[in-house]
């Protein structure tokens, strides 16, 4: 009520701080009682019926408001007493979190500071220390050691981050009260490491006497003379007495705590040599290490060798010491049931299991390893089958189900640790049905598995398998989301049934949402199958499809395992996986295969090899007579196209798909270079089947080889159903698209040349040098002459990037050579620098148009576009680095084209466009100068320029052919096709001219993986509501200024591309860029933390038929600091926000009328340039501009402007609203705040109100 008297700017009479003055004139004292009765009035008005009573005798406003508080807020003593109480007595409870203990302790003082109670704040500090519980009772002796009390704000936030910290650690921790802990301290055990810091402690010691020494004051683990007798010795530990007596000698424990490597064995060291060691244990005991040496443990492929190792007969355990591994450089993560050592380039080194509070790790070597040794030919056939357990691989070779398949060995004791790793603790399923089905495709079983925590190279996060119950054939299809699983069942069924010639019956799947859609039911009837679902909560009746997706997850998860590859790679994995287990017998099938039942032939599988294998495939990149016929590669899959292999290259990062091979399976060239199998770019290579070595031929026996060549396997698995063909198999098409799967994140950008020619990508990068060099050579950019007298030659250098991909892979590597254009003097050198470019806004309204008006999009990017254009001005330019002409070393470029870092290069380069496009009967836009358009016989037809890039937009396929084609014939374009990739936006499209999606996933990805944060544990808002960024206090603890801007910077690039829900957020911590504190960086790390959650939210445009609205909301006197009001506004087209902002005013209001006002000023200048735009482009809008706000009196300050009063002092530029509005350039609409979708942009919301108006937006 008190807000709504504020606004009515009635409070001073309520609240008595203006009353009536007796030598008023009459005038002004009827003035007053108007004021004083409204005052009335509205209070009245604002309380409830039954309240009416308290005020109906009250003459004046300030007796109504006085009778009032006298009911609802007694400031009495009892009042007075009962609140003080309350406060005092306040305790923090276990399961009450620090938020909500401290906004209670607020609340309460927050009342009583109403009714007239000031605490001291050196009071209110000790209270709240005396408020909190025994836990966090070394948090308050630490506070009463200091000199001074912290200040209660100050207090207020150690004890929010310490709050944090243990809600954090309550989560990971898993402490056992048995477990004794292990100190690694220069001889301080952990007893006494706290009672040196705090003395007074020991008081409790007083009258003990300890049995080492004798002496009263300690107690044994605390003894000096023990302390004493360790630490005169060279090396010094103390480890854990906790120790497992189930495990080998031979095992390792990890130990945060040792100094020191040990092992209780000698027989283990390599070398050796005596000395004479002191180990201290927890309990102050001494032990003897007898010897020092090296051990050496096998981790995977890697021989790890540990040096200074300290032999210790009398241990139980062997132990690794973490500081260590840490001392050397590696990495150790603990996590909760494991801890991995990682290299600096993090290959994994080992990984050690939780057992019994300890972390283990266990290694095999001929001497700990009690199992017997298996034929090597036999582990082969195993990890070629994807770890196929050895009973059916023996079936299978002993039953003659295959061909090709050598395998003798029948042991059930043979044992495969990646096995083990991989399917440990899995519980047996039920037995299916035993109804199965007689004919084939007469029941298909498929289920869903997702989401994946890692997307696989093609953004996948799912995969949906179909079965048939016959032949048990399983068919993979991978998807980005539950919702394709409609679309993958009608690709399914279109292939199954043309292939066999027969119709599904049956469809049995589970209850989930993606199979219970009304279309996917009206397609079954319309085709007469029946849908069979389970009992809610019985995985066990769709037993065949669970069981096959848990049979695929483990022989994928066991193939990564034992090449070590990346977690991207699971999509290739779980294909490989489906192409393995179609050609191996079943549990339902054990005298045949399911590629058997399915073709009705015997599979061959003598070309299978292991994955991660060493390959030796011939090179036919060089032909100088003594280089190596051979390239070293890594055997990572099978071709779909041919009868052939995928091999990838360490060095070029590449994967070529070739037939000839040499395998060396028994060893393993260190599984992909850097432990990432994103680290790839695929392409095939040409047919080569005349020219196969002798020394491996690849057979053609296999009926499989006739496959058909579909997306990337990614998309679809390699288990998918085949056509079969029959006859002779013709000769394999090419192909040549590039597939990337090098992450540009990955990729190091060099700085120089040296940098450039000493990297890993030198060969790239020298390429990529040539053909720039090239290029600039065939379009005549210069010539070679010698330098004038008193002219100047500015600099070059050559600038390294990479093209990405919408998957934020690496499309290409681009040198560029740049002049030096800052050494360019004004008037000399040049003149004239200006060259537009289109706006964000405008390119996502152009495909907000582009889905309501259903327009084809395409790309196109113009080549060394620079160079296209003539250069005005003469310039002098430096030979480039690595291409100086050896017979004139001496002499200079003078330039004729315009190159890149030119100041004049833009310029020149957007005059030659232009004059290409109007001749092609283009025109600019006046109000959007890098926005072209021709409409004629009512087609649309749109080009955006930004710099060298384009975007394409037609309503007729015909023009957009021939438009690309002329561009085409003036420059050397690079041809996009349909738009993917425009400015770090990915652009996904459903069909050519369906609705469009835009987000920048990868981006996200790659900026959490640059802050090491790709880990973190994401939150439901981008900041907390009321958050605030102003602090005055000197002694608060600053950040760098250098990392936080880049932090903020890659934030606003965000917000201002696709994410409009976290600007406001953004907007507000880039306030602090020149002086950032520690909580600062805390709130852009939760902005981090809130994008980790929200990964793959888009912005969806779609045909609508509504036209384009403007939202329109200020949050007045936002901004704590210099109270100046946050305008927010955002106009929605096809369904989504195209075009957003969130900025402070510039004025500070004196209403929220004035904020609302200022605001909807603000907005009309957008409105008025998109109406322009949309004219320009040939969507004629005719119709006002329709702006919402959620403030009536702003509104009809617009409408009517006769409150002079009010708005007098509002600066004149604010109201040219007006004339916009009686122009009927836009119209004003209210609704209510809660359908305010702009709110977002103004201030930070709760959970609720930020998920709803971020869906609003057309943002999920």
């Amino acid at each position: 009520m008190r807000s709504v008297l504020v606004h009515s700017e009635l409070w001073p009479i309520v609240c008595g701080k203006c009353i009536k003055n007796e030598e008023a004139t009459a005038a002004e004292s009827a003035a007053f009682d108007m004021q004083d009765e409204k005052a009335l009035a509205s209070i009245m008005l604002s309380i409830k019926p039954s309240q009416l009573n308290h005020v109906k005798h009250s003459k004046t406003s300030l007796e109504a408001w006085n009778s009032l508080r006298e009911v609802y807020q007694p400031s009495g003593p009892a009042r007075k007493i009962t609140l003080f109480k309350k406060l005092l007595y306040l305790r923090k409870s276990e399961g009450n979190n620090m938020k909500e203990h401290i906004s209670e302790f607020y609340a309460v003082l927050e009342q009583l500071n109403e009714i007239g109670v000031i605490v001291p704040e050196e009071m209110l500090t000790i209270i709240l220390l005396s408020s909190l519980n025994k836990s966090f009772e070394n948090f308050v002796v630490a506070i009463e050691t200091r000199d001074t009390l912290p200040s209660l704000s100050a207090l207020k936030i150690k004890l929010l981050e310490e709050g944090e910290r243990r809600l954090e650690n309550s989560k990971d921790k898993e402490i056992e009260d048995s477990e004794q802990a292990l100190v690694a301290r220069a001889g301080v055990t952990k007893n006494d490491s706290y009672a040196n810091k705090n003395k007074s402690s020991d008081k409790k010691y007083a009258n003990i006497k300890c049995f080492k020494c004798g002496k009263r004051g300690h107690i044994a683990s605390k003894c000096n003379d023990v302390k004493k007798l360790c630490s005169n010795n060279a090396s010094l530990s103390v480890l854990a007495s906790a120790t497992l007596n189930n495990l080998n000698r031979e095992c390792w424990i990890i130990d945060s705590g040792a100094t020191s490597h040990l092992c209780c064995e000698r027989d283990l060291f390599s070398k050796y040599k005596e000395c004479e060691e002191k180990i201290m244990l927890a309990d102050a005991h001494c032990i003897e290490a007898i010897g020092v040496g090296e051990v050496n443990l096998k981790c995977g492929n890697l021989m790890v060798k540990l040096q200074n190792v300290l032999h210790v007969p009398s241990l139980k355990n062997n132990f690794l010491s973490v500081s260590k591994f840490l001392h050397y450089g590696l990495k150790v993560y603990f996590e909760k049931m494991q801890v991995i050592i990682k290299t600096e380039k993090g290959e994994v080194l080992m990984r050690a299991k939780r057992q019994d509070g300890l972390y283990v790790f266990r290694y095999s070597t001929e001497k700990c390893c009690g199992t017997s040794v298996i034929n090597n030919n036999e582990v082969h056939w195993h990890n070629r089958f994807g770890h196929l357990n050895f009973e059916s691989l023996a079936k299978m070779a002993n039953e003659n189900i295959v061909y090709g398949l050598k395998f003798k060995s029948q042991q059930q004791q043979n044992k495969c640790v990646t096995c083990a790793r991989s399917k440990i603790c899995v519980k047996k399923f039920p037995k299916v049905s035993e109804n199965r089905a007689e004919k084939m495709c007469e029941v298909i079983h498929t289920d869903v598995c997702g989401p994946i925590n890692i997307k696989s190279l093609g953004g996948s996060r799912y995969f949906v398998t179909f079965i048939d119950d016959m032949s048990r054939y399983i068919c993979v299809y991978f998807m980005k989301s539950r919702d394709e699983v409609f679309s993958k069942f009608k690709m399914f069924k279109e292939i199954v049934e043309k292939q066999n010639n027969c119709k599904i019956k049956v469809l049995r799947s589970d209850n989930g949402r993606e199979y219970l859609s009304r279309e996917f039911g009206n397609y079954l009837k319309e085709n007469g199958i029946v849908r069979q679902l389970t009992v809610p909560h019985t995985p066990q009746q769709n037993g065949v499809a669970e069981r096959a997706n848990r049979t695929l997850v483990e022989m994928a998860r066991s193939m990564l395992i034992h090449s070590e590859s990346g977690e991207c790679f699971w999509a290739e994995a779980v294909s490989t996986a489906a192409y393995l287990r179609n050609r191996a017998i079943t549990k339902a099938l054990t005298s045949s295969t399911p590629f058997e039942k399915w073709t009705g032939k015997k599979p061959c599988v003598s070309h299978f090899k292991v994955f991660g294998s060493l390959a030796i495939a011939l090179d036919k990149t060089h032909k100088r007579k003594f280089q190596p016929k051979g390239k070293k590669l890594i055997m990572v899959g099978y071709s779909e196209t041919s009868k052939a292999y995928r091999l990838y290259d360490p060095v070029a990062k590449t994967v070529i798909v070739s037939r000839d091979v040499i395998f060396v399976e028994d060893k393993y060239p260190g599984t992909f270079g850097t432990n990432n199998i994103s680290d790839l770019v695929t392409f095939e290579a040409e047919n080569q089947a005349e020219e196969r070595t002798e020394t491996e031929k690849v057979d053609n026996e296999d009926p499989e080889a006739n496959e058909e060549s579909n997306e990337q396997s990614d998309r679809v698995g390699r288990g998918r159903p085949k056509f079969v063909r029959t006859g002779k198999r013709g000769r394999p098409r090419k192909k040549r698209n590039m597939v990337n799967l090098l992450k540009a994140a990955d990729v190091e950008i060099p700085n120089t040349v040296i940098e450039a020619m000493n990297s890993k990508y030198s060969h790239q990068w020298e390429d990529s040098m040539q053909k720039e060099y090239s290029a600039l050579i065939k379009n005549d950019t210069w010539s070679l002459v010698d330098l004038p007298p008193g002219q100047k030659a500015i600099g070059c250098k050559w600038v390294f990037n990479v093209k990405q991909t919408a998957d934020g892979g690496v499309e290409r590597f681009k040198s560029r050579l740049v002049a030096k254009g800052c050494s360019q003097q004004y008037g000399v050198n040049f003149s004239e620098t200006y060259s537009p470019v289109v706006r964000y806004a405008t390119i996502r309204m152009l495909l907000a148009l582009a889905a309501e008006y259903k327009l084809f999009l395409h790309q196109m990017d113009v080549s060394t576009a620079y160079l296209n254009s003539d250069l005005h001005d003469i310039v002098y330019m430096k030979q480039p680095e690595h291409f100086i002409d050896k017979q004139f070393p001496k002499r200079v470029l003078q330039l004729k084209k315009a190159l890149y870092g030119l100041k004049q290069s833009g310029r020149e380069w957007n005059s030659k466009l232009e004059s290409v496009l109007i001749k092609m009967n283009f025109k600019s836009c006046p109000s959007e100068p890098c926005v072209y358009t021709r409409n004629e016989k009512g087609k649309y037809n749109i080009i955006a320029v930004y710099v060298d890039d384009l975007i394409i937009a037609s309503s007729d396929m015909k023009d957009l052919s021939d438009i690309k084609a002329k561009i085409a014939d003036a420059f050397d374009v690079v041809d996009g096709g349909s738009l993917k990739y425009f400015l770090g936006m990915e652009i996904e499209r459903e069909g050519d001219v369906g609705s469009i999606n835009i987000c920048q996933s990868q981006y996200i990805l790659n900026m959490l993986s640059q802050y090491g944060m790709e880990n973190c544990k994401s939150v439901a808002t981008p900041l907390e509501a009321g958050f605030q960024t102003y602090c005055d206090k000197e002694d608060c603890e600053r950040v760098n200024v250098t990392q936080y801007q880049s932090l903020i910077g890659a934030l606003m690039y965000l917000a201002i591309s696709t994410r409009p829900d976290i600007l406001h957020s953004v907007s507000k911590l880039a306030q602090r860029n020149s002086d950032p504190h520690v909580e600062h960086k805390i709130g852009a790390k939760r902005i981090m933390r809130y994008l980790k959650g929200t990964v793959d939210y888009k912005l969806h445009y779609q045909k609508t038929g509504k036209p384009i609205q403007g939202y329109v909301d200020a949050d007045w006197g936002g901004d704590t600091n210099d109270r100046k009001s946050y305008t927010g506004c955002a106009f929605v087209a096809a369904g989504s926000v195209f075009s957003w902002e969130s900025k402070k005013q510039n004025l500070v209001s004196l209403s929220s009328t004035e904020a609302e006002y200022v605001a909807l000023s603000t907005a009309a200048k957008e409105a008025v340039y998109i109406k322009k735009l949309m004219n320009e482009t040939g969507f004629n809008n005719t119709a006002p501009m329709v702006l919402n706000s959620d403030n009536q009196s702003a509104q009809q300050l617009v409408k009517n402007p006769i409150f002079h009063s009010r708005s007098k002092h509002i600066d004149i530029k604010y109201h040219h609203i007006r004339n916009l509005y009686r122009n009927k350039e836009i119209e004003l609409n209210y609704i209510c705040t809660n359908e305010m979708l702009a709110d977002i942009l103004t201030k930070n919301l709760q959970k609720i109100k930020h998920n709803k108006f971020t869906q609003d937006m057309g943002l999920y």
